[in-house]
């Protein structure tokens, strides 16, 4: 059965939005449902899409019609602050089976042994490697600009060089002991990336990464949170209409032309308050309704330059949030995923133990953990 396209449209002044259903066959539904998961076959399309799924070549498509998209998204969320992957987790104290994995690869290390840490984001690798008090010299590369992030670990033997194509590192061969990545590689070209991490390994230097899984809590998560959040938006348009209420502020229109247009928007927030759910994938929603109903609430309080600010400000920052969850499950792995990238480290020079899941403490699956080396020459 062919799966017909639902007038979807992702890309709009150069900037992604999510608004109708992938497609009919999966993807994001505009009704919500819990269940809802967003797999590598779904499709992410452009507006000449072709008719059915099948014969649209999206495994990876998403990564690279977005790239520019992505470096941007990325670069917003680490100046932000976000250091560590999972701080949820953390702070809860489920992370043991996480911590074990990268506390067994850094004990196999010796001191003053340079590694380079994969789309190394916030840096979450590298802050472990020194809080195990090693002396290692470690760069961090991704395709993000690192610099605030490089401004937090202002340490001796630590770099960070953003803007890198992981499928061509700025590295001669055989210039890094260690290669490592958390939840990161994926995002890229894999069977680029792979290579180039073996290429630039030295003989005898091992390396560990732990990749997103298709059927994690993570990945489950990221769907529920996107399917929760377009069941509350889904064709109410509430930025424009806050927009056009304070466009109309800023030109001093009539006042009955401003009435009319505050009345539509407190009709579209009214409608979102009454779409929301109290279940944690409506976190992201709920709290974006909040900030619009603030500006519903009483427009005349809100200088019109400041309203418009924040509502460009808020709408880019949703927009970005949601590139990088939907590029996450692109990017997560099926045990059919993950048996390519070992082949593909393989088919480089390495030698790849076979994959295993890391777990929460009450056995959901958490994500995929693969180590190999690079054997001496």
């Amino acid at each position: 059965m062919k799966a017909q396209w639902q007038a979807a449209e992702i890309v709009h002044n150069d900037r992604l939005e999510i608004r109708q259903p992938f497609c009919a066959a999966g993807g994001i539904e505009s009704t919500f449902r819990p269940a809802t998961i967003i797999r590598r076959s779904d499709c992410v399309i452009p507006k000449s899409a072709p008719s059915n799924c099948s014969t649209w070549p999206t495994k990876g498509f998403f990564r690279m019609r977005t790239s520019l998209e992505m470096q941007s998204a990325w670069t917003q969320h680490w100046n932000e602050g976000h250091a560590e992957s999972l701080p949820k987790d953390r702070a809860a104290g489920r992370l043991g089976a996480l911590d074990s994995a990268w506390g067994k690869f850094f004990s196999g290390i010796p001191d003053r042994a340079k590694l380079l840490d994969l789309a190394t984001g916030g840096g979450d690798v590298i802050r472990r490697a020194i809080a195990l008090g090693r002396d290692f010299n470690i760069t961090g590369v991704d395709l993000a600009d690192l610099t605030a992030v490089s401004a937090t670990l202002p340490i001796p033997g630590i770099e960070f060089i953003g803007s890198t194509d992981l499928s061509s590192l700025p590295f001669s061969d055989a210039t890094f002991d260690g290669v490592t990545s958390q939840f990161g590689i994926e995002y890229a070209d894999a069977a680029a990336a792979t290579h180039e991490a073996i290429r630039v390994l030295a003989p005898g230097g091992c390396g560990h990464f732990v990749l997103h899984h298709a059927d994690s809590a993570i990945t489950q998560g990221a769907s529920r949170s996107i399917a929760a959040y377009r069941s509350v938006f889904a064709g109410i348009g509430a930025f424009q209409l806050g927009r056009t209420v304070f466009e109309l502020y800023r030109r001093s229109a009539p006042r009955a032309a401003i009435v009319e247009a505050e009345t539509e928007f407190r009709r579209a927030v009214a409608t979102l308050q009454s779409r929301l759910r109290n279940e944690p994938a409506f976190g992201l929603a709920r709290n974006v309704v909040a900030l619009l109903s603030g500006l519903a609430r009483a427009p005349d309080f809100h200088a019109a330059a400041d309203a418009l600010r924040k509502i460009d400000t808020w709408e880019a920052q949703i927009q970005a949030s949601t590139l990088r969850k939907v590029a996450q499950i692109d990017a997560a792995l099926d045990r059919k995923g993950i048996d390519k990238t070992a082949e593909w480290l393989a088919g480089a020079g390495a030698v790849v133990e076979p994959p295993q899941e890391l777990k929460y403490p009450l056995g959901k699956v958490m994500a995929w953990s693969l180590s190999f080396y690079k054997p001496p020459s």
